[in-house]
């Protein structure tokens, strides 16, 4: 490997840590103003030199690693404030002043799914406008819900190229690695010496939850996992020389999706492989040798997290399908999917507005099994039934448009090319097929590494229509 690679390896380390030990003095010590405003000034000449140094991969890396911590958050006028809301407005205000700059000569075609998640966006502040309980709150919410929408139009926007798409993929994969070695630390600690920080200790119930820097133990699991199937696709399909780094990679997202202790995630893995695997195979990349070696580490991986797998068994022991109410976890989702149910059939045209089902659903009307803190009212885990509850069915037919329109033309495209940014397309469509399985039971679409993931998705495609566009011209001449 060359000097410069090991350079830049070593920079990219030392961030990391720096990241993971501002992160950790956040969430463990009792900080002081003085400490805040320290470790403000340094986050934020952190990100002005990432908005300066590499324009526009800066940015887009600011916009990842925020996206990766949205646990951190603080209150202002009564909102809760996440890094990531910092770094879309810092990124937004950076492409103005290029704009103002003349630096952007032409804005990017819109397609038929940018123009469906534009009015899926519309539709919240028009339910939360009229449908709305408390349209005050509601269209509050609808404008921090649009915030982490926007880094879809950012990455569509700064992507112009295959070779910036696969540096900000591999942005994404390495910001999920260090998350994946962050909540593994947390998860050795806490059963080592007993400390709680990146830790729920109460969410499983008798078993601690690792969340690491995400909002939760599910979306630390969906997440990780997310990059595991990506590094799994790179090893297959990318013809590069990088395998043993997409290796390791995934050994250490995928230990992280299993000490979050998701049964949505152990159940969804699987079949996210799966079609990893019959991608590589149609693409003629699943060789003899790939599978070996895959076979090989996934044997050594298993080896290496067998203690865990006694965990992995007491999280699946409380299900029993003839008494939903034996799994605490269970029956309170059941509860609440049922009173949003309720919502969607009293209001089932346009909804009752963004995140409507805090202002109506209260744990004390549970008293003999919901085991939530009143001030807490529960949170639709569902995503589907979450934008059904919210914006109705006209919300629901908006995304359903936007996924299905970007699905037909990733599909179109994907088929005659090849290169770096088919193994990118492969890796974010298989991210993609888990991130389906788990917003089952884990909702995060109102936080934007969702939207980052989607929108690097979309920027591929665009990508690829321009490419394939300009050989049929060429074979026309």
């Amino acid at each position: 490997m060359a000097r410069s690679t090991y350079i830049r390896f070593a920079k990219g380390a030392l961030v990391g840590a720096e990241a993971c030990l501002i992160v950790w003095l956040l969430a463990t010590e009792d900080v002081s103003p003085i400490g805040l405003l320290l470790l403000g000034a340094v986050a934020a000449v952190v990100c002005i030199s990432l908005l300066a140094k590499s324009w526009p991969l800066g940015a887009m890396s600011m916009l990842v690693i925020s996206s990766a911590i949205p646990r951190v958050k603080w209150t202002v006028f009564g909102l809760h404030v996440r890094p990531e809301h910092v770094a879309i407005a810092l990124v937004v205000l950076a492409v103005l002043l290029q704009v103002a700059r003349g630096q952007f000569k032409a804005l990017p075609a819109l397609r038929t799914f940018d123009y469906s998640l534009f009015a899926y966006i519309l539709l919240n502040f028009f339910s939360s406008a009229i449908a709305s309980p408390e349209p005050r709150m509601t269209l509050r919410w609808a404008t921090l819900n649009a915030i982490v929408v926007v880094p879809y139009f950012l990455m569509r926007l700064l992507i112009k190229n295959e070779g910036i798409l696969y540096k900000a993929l591999h942005v994404l994969l390495w910001v999920g690695a260090a998350e994946s070695v962050y909540g593994i630390v947390c998860f050795l600690s806490n059963h080592i010496s007993g400390t709680a920080f990146g830790m729920q200790l109460d969410q499983y119930g008798f078993l601690p939850a690792t969340y690491g820097t995400q909002y939760e133990a599910n979306l630390f699991g969906s997440y990780t996992a997310c990059c595991a199937i990506m590094f799994l696709a790179f090893f297959l399909i990318d013809d590069t020389s990088r395998r043993t780094y997409y290796a390791w990679g995934f050994a250490v997202t995928a230990s992280g999706a299993v000490i979050s202790l998701a049964r949505s995630v152990l159940v969804a893995f699987p079949f996210a492989a799966f079609v990893v695997l019959w991608i590589a195979l149609r693409r003629g990349r699943l060789k003899r040798r790939n599978l070996a070696q895959l076979a090989a580490g996934f044997g050594l991986l298993l080896c290496a997290i067998s203690p865990l797998l006694g965990l992995v068994r007491e999280r699946f022991s409380t299900i029993d399908a003839r008494e939903v109410s034996a799994d605490p976890t269970t029956w309170e989702r059941l509860a609440i999917l049922t009173a949003a149910i309720e919502d969607v059939k009293a209001h089932p045209t346009f909804g009752t507005g963004t995140a409507s089902f805090h202002l109506s659903f209260d744990p004390r009307d549970y008293p003999e099994g919901f085991s939530g803190d009143a001030d807490d009212p529960g949170w639709i885990s569902n995503t589907p039934l979450r934008i059904l509850h919210d914006t109705g069915i006209a919300g629901l037919m908006a995304i359903l448009l936007f996924l299905s329109s970007l699905m037909i033309a990733l599909r179109k495209v994907v088929g005659p090319s090849g290169g770096h940014t088919v193994a990118a397309l492969a890796a974010l469509s298989g991210g993609l097929v888990l991130y389906a399985i788990t917003f089952q039971a884990s909702e995060a679409t109102m936080l934007a590494f969702t939207w980052i993931h989607v929108g690097l998705l979309a920027a591929g495609v665009t990508i690829l229509q321009h490419k394939t566009l300009g050989l049929d011209v060429d074979r026309r001449r």
